[in-house]
Order: structure tokens, then C-alpha cells, then sequence
């Protein structure tokens, strides 16, 4: 929380909220507008007046990712059937939410691909490539992967936001480039764009991703009819030895070592969640998380470091800071604060506030009046929570236990670094006033890397060790390749929460935090067995709920109870949030099905009334003849433990981020096409316009050779 210092820097004091117990249950009125002046401030916020539209990521201003819509309800959604499908590129996880304007179907793809489709036959008007397969070593610079997760919409504009970091408006029509503005500030760190483009009043935010490398936050506001940029805002400070780009860096590097990791760019990148409130003007930003991800090394003396963590409320018009709040303070564990934010007005203690909803990674959340900042409640949303017992509501602060302390030694720690809820919407139903939160209860194991901290230039920054639960809680030490010395599982784990992960739909009452009710998704991946995370959420005034899974199939459940009323198989990967549309008078349901598997295409896939059940997906060209076991090599037997080792450590901190549970396919089994091409692929960069970049600046020919022996080694045990 800020100290009154701090307040009177910023000009806007975060007011401390009273004792949760004098808090009262929501309550919800009607879905009718109830910010007034929306519609003159903007065409893009009349989605009430337009309910058959879908404006934005999250629908509408509020990005609530709930319909108004309920031709398809509870009582007839047994008859939901396939309407139509269309072929994307896209050989990395979809992560995007079509958006539907005039009955034209909005939607990007990996690296920043746009596609404008008829919404009511999915046929393709046009197709926009950003051309980023020409930058393929940019691949090798971010954590996850080339996804993107959305384009905005405004008057006869798209936008969109490619890999590459370069904001392009694009004409809605003919899918022309009006504007183009590179948004990096400095193209030799790991800077990438991964996020959505927000409108907030006349101008176009974006930010970047590469935290876990060596990146700095900030976002960049441009022009949104030119593309000039408009101001720029530092989510954290630079070294102070020199000026600071704006005011409220001053304040936030007294919350920092003065002898930080500057060079080390120290994180806070805003990747994803961003809301506008039309009516106050104000623009909500969720930042990341730390990098280095210790804050014994990245802060030897300690502070809050802002702003890692936090959601910020930022007046668009002038670029200026008018509150924060930190979820993390001091954050050592990836526990970004750039999930979806959600802009609701509910009932506390009688009366109605216009509040900002967020669940973090950190499993807890957190409603804030978004006038003032003030906290109103902050409870946990999972039911395996150790890094803090919970958020003092005098001071606003979690209070961390001892276990979160992974650099005394390693520890078991809940949740673990992709958090209880990461990127995959949630959504605010306003008629049975509940949250549904897409949640994955699964610890890691934190361990501090023994090496002396050594900054690497564009490289992974991370210096942390992880041990990673399989589907059955069984840990992975990666022992002599991360951890030093083997951990003695029995002492890491005494008196900790059982291990096996599991995930959930819950539905849960914003500021009481109970949990009305819940629904298991787990589903495993293909990587050792580990569950994998659930998909994005949407809901609709039909009493329904949406949801895809990894495992390709897509349920609907009863919003007020979590009553499974249909489940369909659709062949694809689906972890992005559904949305729905008007079109011709019929009800549409819409999603992305991403290819993890370099078999089936990707695709979008529309549902209606009425319908047959959901063909297959159609197979890729570079599928024909792939055999999904591992060849046994010829000498493998003569492979050194050494070599495999080694290959292992290479493959965790170059490639497992996004092979392991991430954005790409599994690689073990390692296929037989991918042992011939092995070295092409990683070093050569044959399947950069797939989102597999060339390595060959991070890795050498021995380096690779070490990785390919150590999966065709695992891809055999794995055979066993």
C-alpha cells in the first residue's frame, strides 16, 4: 500500500477500506447501462443498446465477457450444434476472443495475424500478416511463445499489436495498413507484444511482454487516428542515478535498492489486462511480475518495488497517475497482476460501488472502488494457498509466511509460478451476481539458483529452480541440472497440502468469497503426465456459462448452479474465452481451437441451434505420415548420462516454457520428422512462420545436440 508520502506524490490518496466484516453481500441490478454518458463518450461503449455485438475482448467496456444475449438458454442448449468453421494459421496456443462488428467477425491468430470473416458463414474477407516471420531469432526472446490474445475495434479501424512489438491500424474493411508505430524502446533486450490493444477515448494503449528476460514495463498510448504516440508510462524506475521519464518514477524507486539489477530491465511489463472506464477516464493497467524473479537479488535491501504487481488507474488524457494498489508487494514469484480486469457497480454494505475486479496469480481477489482505489475486499479464490495466510485489510497487504521464503531454501509453494488463475478470462454474469474463475490448484517447488547471479543480455533472467508436480504430485527435482543437490522431497513436503493438481470452474460472490458452487476440469497435457490449465470463460443472461478444454471439448453448464447441460467434442485445443453474437436473427456461439499438436489445423468454430454435431479438424500437409512415437536411436546406448544431462538443463531454460504445459507442442515423444529436422528447426529457423524462431544466436550446434538426445532419451523412457 502507499505510505501518505507517496499519496501526496501522486495527488490521489487510496482510502483504507473498513474491517471486511461490516462488508455486506452483492447485490445486482438490471443490465441496462449504468454509466451515464457512455454513449456519447464513445461509439465503442453502446454494447448495451447493441447486445447482438461483441465490441471488444471482453464484449463491452466493462469487460465483463457476459452476453445480454439468451436465444440459447438453459432450456434449449442441448441442441447447440456446429454452424460453421474456418482455417486459421496457428501452429502455437490460440489465446484470442474473436470480436463481432456489423456482423463481421474480428480475429487474430499467433505473432499478430488478423482475419476478418462473415460472421454468419465464416467465410474469409480478408487476412492480415504482420510479416514477423522475418524477425525469426525474435522468437527465441519471449517466454510463451508468438500468441496473441486479441485486436481492438474503433470506427472502421482494426488494431492489432504483432510479436514483433509494432502497432498497426488496419482498415476494417479491406484489411489495409492506416498507421503503423513500433512500440519497442529497445529492440537489443527481449522485448515482445503478446496482449490485446485497448481503446481509451481517442487513444490506442498497448504494452509489452519479456519480463522474465530483461525487460521494462511500461505501456505506450498512441494517437488513435494517427498513430503518434501520445505518452508513455514506466511501470518501473530506471537507474536513479539518472532523470526519471516521469513523476511517479521518483516515488516508486524509493521503494527500490538503490543499487538494484538496473541492467537487468527488473520486470513489471503489462501483457495482458487493461480496462477503460468511459465515464471516469480513467485506464486500468495490471503490471508483471519482478525479474529477476528474486527479490534478494533483483532488490538486495528489499521495498515494494513499484510498480511490480499492481493495477494502476491512469488518467489517458494526460499520461498521469492518479491511484495504485499493489497485490504483491516485493514479489519474488511470477505473480503478475495482468490478469483480466473486470469494471462492475455492486451493492457493498448497502450501497452501490463502482468497483474493479481482478484474481491475480497470487489466488486472491481483489475488489477495489475504482474511483478512489480503495480496497473493499480481497479473499482467496483457492483452497491451496501458502505463499500468505491472507490480505490485511487495515493495510491492504498480503502477509507472506514463511514458506513463500524459497531463498532460505527450497520450498513447496502454492501457487505455483502460472498462479491459480493466469490469462484465460473470467467472467461477471450481473444477473446471478457471481464470478467464474477459470483456477488451477497446483504447488511448485521454489528453489534459488546457486550460481552467482550473472546478467544475460536478452536471455532468460529468471534464477530461480523449479520443481515441477506431475499429474499424480509426484516432484521432479531435476537434480544436478537445476537444484544442486537433490531437495529431500519428504522434508519439503512434510506438513504441506497434497500435491496432485486439479482444476476448477468456480463460481464465487465477489466480495464475500464464497464459493457457490464448483466444477473439476482437470485435464492432462501431454508433457510427464501434468495437468494442463482450463480455458477462458463466458458467460451469458441465457443462465449458461461457456468453457473449452485442452482435450478439445467444450462444455456449457447452468450459470446458477454448475450443472453440466452439454458437452462437445471439437478435436482442437481450446484455451481461449467463447464469446457470443447476433447474426441474421440466429444466436451464435464463437471460440478459437489452437493446434498444440502439428496435426490438426486450427481453426475458428461457430455453434447455433439446431446443428449437427462438430466435424473433425482438418489435417495439416506436414501431418501426412507423422508418427506419434519416439524412433529409438541407433547408439543410444552409447549416450553418456552427461550429455543427457545436460541437454535436459538446456531444454529447461531455453525451451520448456512454452514444450512443457505452455503455447507449443509437446516434444516428447520427440516425432520422427522432428529428430530428421531437429537441427534445421532449432537452428535454422525452417518453422519460424509456425512460432518455432531460429536459436542459433542462443544455442550451439553441441547445445542442440545435448537437447535432442536428452528428449529422444526421455521420449524412450516415456514409451515404457
Amino acid at each position: 500500500m502507499v505510505t501518505k508520502k507517496q499519496k501526496a506524490v501522486i495527488g490521489a490518496a487510496i482510502i483504507l477500506s473498513l474491517p471486511f466484516s461490516r462488508l455486506t453481500a452483492t447485490s445486482f441490478g438490471p443490465r441496462a447501462s449504468h454509466a451515464t454518458g457512455v454513449v456519447s463518450v464513445h461509439p465503442l461503449f453502446k454494447a448495451d443498446e447493441e447486445p447482438g455485438q461483441w465490441m471488444t475482448g471482453g464484449r463491452d467496456w466493462r469487460q465483463s465477457y457476459d452476453s445480454p444475449l439468451k436465444q440459447i438458454n438453459r432450456h434449449n442448449v442441448g441442441k447447440l450444434g456446429y454452424a460453421w468453421s474456418s482455417d486459421i494459421e496457428g501452429s502455437s496456443r490460440l489465446e484470442a476472443t474473436p470480436i463481432v462488428v456489423d456482423d463481421i467477425m474480428y480475429v487474430s491468430s499467433i505473432a499478430g495475424m488478423v482475419y476478418a470473416l462473415n460472421a454468419e458463414t465464416g467465410q474469409q474477407l480478408w487476412r492480415f500478416d504482420p510479416g514477423v516471420g522475418s524477425f525469426a531469432n525474435l522468437y527465441a526472446k519471449a517466454c510463451c511463445g508468438p500468441v496473441n490474445r486479441g485486436v481492438a475495434f474503433w470506427k472502421g479501424r482494426v488494431y492489432v499489436a504483432a510479436f514483433d512489438g509494432s502497432l498497426y491500424a488496419l482498415d476494417a474493411t479491406t484489411g489495409g495498413v492506416t498507421w503503423k508505430a513500433d512500440t519497442i524502446i529497445d529492440r537489443s533486450r527481449a522485448y515482445t507484444s503478446t496482449g490485446a490493444p485497448y481503446i481509451a477515448g481517442d487513444l490506442v494503449v498497448i504494452g509489452n511482454a519479456g519480463a522474465d528476460f530483461d525487460a521494462r514495463g511500461y505501456i505506450s498510448a498512441y494517437d488513435i487516428r494517427t498513430g503518434k504516440l501520445a505518452w508513455r508510462f514506466f511501470t518501473v524506475p530506471g537507474d536513479p542515478r539518472h532523470s526519471f521519464e516521469h513523476p511517479e518514477l521518483k516515488m516508486a524507486a524509493k521503494t527500490w535498492d538503490k543499487d538494484s539489477r538496473w541492467d537487468a530491465g527488473l520486470g513489471g511489463t503489462v501483457w495482458d489486462g487493461m480496462a477503460y472506464d468511459p465515464e471516469l477516464n480513467l485506464l486500468y493497467v495490471g503490471t508483471g511480475n519482478g525479474g529477476p524473479w528474486p527479490q534478494i537479488i533483483r532488490s538486495p535491501s528489499g521495498g515494494d518495488n513499484l510498480f511490480l504487481s499492481s493495477i494502476l488507474a491512469i488518467n489517458p488524457k494526460t499520461g498521469r497517475l492518479k491511484w495504485y494498489y499493489q497485490t504483491t508487494p516485493g514479489e519474488s514469484w511470477d505473480y503478475t497482476a495482468t490478469q483480466k480486469i473486470i469494471l462492475a457497480d455492486i451493492r457493498v454494505r448497502g450501497k452501490v460501488r463502482k468497483v474493479i475486479m481482478q484474481a491475480p496469480k497470487n489466488g486472491f481477489f481483489y475488489v477495489l472502488d475504482r474511483v478512489t482505489g480503495e480496497l473493499l475486499s480481497a479473499r482467496p479464490y483457492l483452497r491451496k494457498l501458502t505463499w500468505a495466510s491472507r490480505v490485511d485489510m487495515k493495510t491492504g497487504r498480503p502477509i507472506v509466511s514463511d514458506q513463500a521464503r524459497y531463498w532460505k531454501s527450497p520450498r513447496l509453494i502454492f501457487p505455483n509460478v502460472g498462479g491459480g488463475h493466469n490469462w484465460q478470462p473470467m467472467a461477471f454474469n450481473r444477473e446471478t451476481g457471481l464470478v467464474y474463475i477459470p483456477v488451477l490448484e497446483m504447488g511448485m517447488v521454489f528453489g534459488l539458483s546457486p550460481e552467482p547471479f550473472s546478467y544475460k543480455k536478452a536471455r532468460p533472467n529468471y534464477h530461480v529452480n523449479l520443481g515441477w508436480p506431475d499429474a499424480n504430485g509426484h516432484f521432479d527435482f531435476m537434480c544436478e541440472t537445476a537444484f544442486p543437490a537433490c531437495p529431500d522431497a519428504e522434508e519439503v513436503l512434510k506438513g504441506q497440502p497434497e500435491t496432485p493438481p486439479q482444476s476448477f470452474l468456480r463460481a464465487m460472490h465477489p466480495v464475500s468469497g464464497k464459493i457457490e458452487w464448483e466444477a473439476e476440469t482437470t485435464r492432462n497435457n501431454q508433457y510427464k503426465n501434468r495437468v494442463g490449465r482450463p480455458g477462458g470463460v463466458m458467460s451469458t443472461a441465457g443462465d449458461l456459462v461457456f468453457e473449452g478444454h485442452l482435450d478439445g471439448t467444450f462444455d456449457v453448464r447452468n450459470a446458477s448452479n454448475g450443472a453440466l447441460l452439454k458437452t462437445m467434442f471439437v478435436g482442437n485445443p481450446i484455451v481461449a474465452a467463447p464469446m457470443t453474437y447476433m447474426a441474421g436473427g440466429v444466436q451464435y456461439v464463437a471460440f478459437l481451437a489452437g493446434d498444440r499438436s502439428d496435426g490438426a489445423k486450427s481453426r475458428v468454430v461457430a455453434l447455433q441451434l439446431d446443428k449437427n454435431i462438430v466435424p473433425p479438424p482438418t489435417q495439416s500437409q506436414t501431418a501426412a505420415g507423422m508418427e506419434s512415437r519416439a524412433l529409438p536411436p541407433a547408439q543410444m546406448s552409447q549416450v553418456t548420462e552427461r550429455l543427457v544431462s545436460k541437454g535436459r538443463q538446456f531444454f529447461e531454460q531455453n525451451c520448456a516454457t512454452c514444450h512443457v504445459g505452455g503455447n507449443a507442442p509437446s516434444l516428447i515423444p520427440l516425432r520422427e520428422a522432428a529428430q530428421r529436422q531437429f537441427f534445421d528447426i532449432v537452428l535454422g529457423g525452417i518453422r519460424a512462420n509456425k512460432g518455432m524462431g531460429n536459436f542459433s544466436t542462443i544455442l550451439s550446434a553441441d547445445d542442440a545436440t545435448a537437447i535432442r538426445t536428452y528428449l529422444i532419451k526421455a521420449s524412450q523412457e516415456s514409451d515404457h
